[in-house]
């Protein structure tokens, strides 16, 4: 789960309403029955608010419901933001100073989706000014798992959807929430699965059936700069079926930011559309009666744009077919559960897997029952958690049980490995907060652990990053063995050749250091479908050319596999 430069992303994001399409009334909230005024409900870790209105009342209305929660995550991700934006140097900088400023002001305009407006409503909601939210709801980077099935694949026929979206979670600022939205303008009544300050669904049901899975496409331009529209919200507000789903987008011919949209309706069809801002959007269909996504281009039209052509991205995707494979005319909305749990194959927790450690929102669909499961446990351990039932309608699911959470997560047979999590995630934390010495403590007691609960291998890419912070060269480079075996993960080891030819370039080794530099891009050009590691391989090759030193150690934190 690699994710995006963010100084990169978050200066992309800053410039997608620099100019917004003519705004559209909003008319006035009707009467609220007592069902429907504003509330918060929380089941276990998951958090639901119930929204009525206009969408900036309804952005007023998150703010308050959400209070402290909202407030903390804005604190977190305004300062995410300034780090992002000082690692860009002068020019992201000076353009961030002119962008965001114009964005806020043009903003007011809104777009047929009411994006701009509900923002304006959370930062009233905040006191904060508008150009200050969107500053810090700018980092929408997620890698995700998702099945759609219907017809022979499910157990009544009828269409159902699971879906694992994974994003760190801040050390559980981040959390799982559900908004419900009645809309007052004539858009159709949704739930909107994300967290605090995300403005786009991750999972999406309206009232009519229609359901959604954005699932993050890495491509370039990854935003439009232009007049940008949200179908991604749109679809949700007006689409009964697939096809008008796909309509939607078509129509959007300057989308806000690039996605792979799978959808789904309540009569079973099923499609996911790839889409990039520069060229619209090409159409997947799959060849019987389901289809599973993670974060790779499937069409012919995309796949020379994609940017993340990642073995993690791969890893899960093999892992979610294989897993539905095994169920097929048996899938139920507890086999959803159960499959998003999967970990088939994998000794530790910390691989890349379906059920993986950064699932922050787990959730199933029927579309046709207008249902939604949400799970109610936070990450690490988020789809392994009970599941509460919601409708698309905002009424009670009269009669539909919640689904059971896994035996092992329940009983607390998960425990040992889950304090293995916990160490590790905070030896990450220390180390992100400028403690390595504090870091190197828990890296050690992981080192030694036996059994191992966490890869080895993994966890030696943030041990060495550690022991280099402090000065200590050699024992860096000693510690990275597990990282370049050659039974590491592919992405691990590439990874760990690069650091330890950096660490012997740094202790004058300059020949041991060659040699791992050109194992390492032999290594990336053997899997030449493999995009993600471009940057990666320059490195190398600078090392190769003798231009470059240590400095600091390339490191993508997801690849350790445990989250901050």
């Amino acid at each position: 789960m690699q994710q995006r430069p963010a100084a990169l992303a978050l200066l992309a994001l800053a410039v997608v309403a620099l100019a917004p399409a003519p705004a559209r009334s909003e008319p006035a909230p009707e009467a609220r029955p007592a069902l429907e005024v504003p509330r918060r409900e929380d089941y276990g870790d998951l958090t639901v608010v119930y929204l009525r209105g206009s969408y900036t009342e309804m952005g007023r209305q998150q703010a308050e419901l959400l209070g402290d929660d909202l407030r903390r995550v804005y604190d977190f991700q305004r300062a995410e933001y300034r780090r992002a934006l000082e690692r860009g140097g002068v020019l992201a900088r000076v353009a961030e100073r002119l962008v965001i400023p114009i964005a806020s002001g043009l903003g007011r305009f809104g777009d047929e989706s009411g994006w701009f407006a509900e923002a304006g409503g959370v930062a009233d909601g905040l006191g904060r000014p508008r150009r200050e939210v969107l500053r810090a709801q700018y980092g929408l980077v997620a890698a995700s798992t998702v099945f759609a099935a219907t017809r022979s694949a499910t157990a009544d026929g009828g269409p159902l959807l699971g879906r694992n979206a994974d994003w760190d979670d801040a050390g559980g600022l981040r959390r799982p929430l559900i908004s419900h939205y009645a809309p007052t303008n004539g858009d159709l009544r949704f739930l909107s699965v994300r967290w605090p300050l995300n403005p786009l669904p991750v999972i999406g049901l309206n009232e009519a059936g229609f359901a959604l899975s954005f699932n993050f496409f890495e491509t370039e331009p990854l935003v439009t700069l232009v007049r940008p529209s949200w179908p991604h919200r749109r679809a949700l507000q007006r689409a009964r079926t697939v096809e008008e789903g796909i309509r939607i987008f078509r129509e959007s011919d300057r989308l806000g930011i690039s996605c792979f949209m799978v959808m789904m309706d309540a009569a079973g069809d099923l499609a996911m559309l790839e889409c990039r801002p520069a060229s619209g959007c090409a159409v997947f269909r799959p060849d019987g009666d389901w289809f599973a996504q993670a974060n790779h281009a499937r069409t012919s039209e995309m796949q020379p744009h994609d940017l993340y052509r990642h073995p993690d991205s791969y890893t899960r995707l093999a892992d979610m077919e294989a897993a539905v494979s095994r169920r097929l005319g048996q899938l139920t909305p507890v086999v959803a559960a159960e499959i998003l749990r999967d970990r088939a194959g994998h000794r530790y927790a910390n691989a890349n897997s379906v059920g993986n450690l950064f699932v922050l929102n787990a959730a199933v669909v029927q579309p046709a029952k207008g249902l939604l499961w949400h799970s109610t446990s936070l990450q690490p351990y988020a789809p392994f958690g009970a599941y509460h039932v919601f409708t698309a309608t905002g009424e009670p699911a009269a009669g539909v049980p919640d689904l059971p959470a896994d035996p092992g997560f329940a009983s607390g047979a998960l425990a040992p490995e889950a304090q293995a999590v916990a160490t590790a995630r905070r030896a990450i934390a220390f180390q992100q907060t400028g403690k390595p010495a504090a870091a190197r403590a828990l890296w050690d007691a992981l080192a030694d652990q036996e059994p191992a609960l966490l890869d080895p291998a993994r966890l030696a890419l943030g041990r060495a990053t550690t022991l280099y912070a402090m000065g200590e060269t050699d024992a860096a480079s000693d510690a990275l063995a597990p990282a370049v075996a050659p039974e590491a993960p592919y992405e691990v080891r590439v990874q760990g050749l690069v650091q330890r030819g950096l660490l012997l370039d740094a202790l004058g080794r300059r020949g041991d250091a060659a040699a791992l530099y050109g194992e390492a891009v032999a290594l990336i050009d053997a899997h030449p479908d493999y995009s993600a590691f471009a940057t990666l391989r320059a490195r190398a090759q600078a090392g190769l050319e003798n231009r470059q030193s240590a400095q600091e150690l390339p490191i993508d934190w997801w690849s350790v596999g445990v989250p901050r």
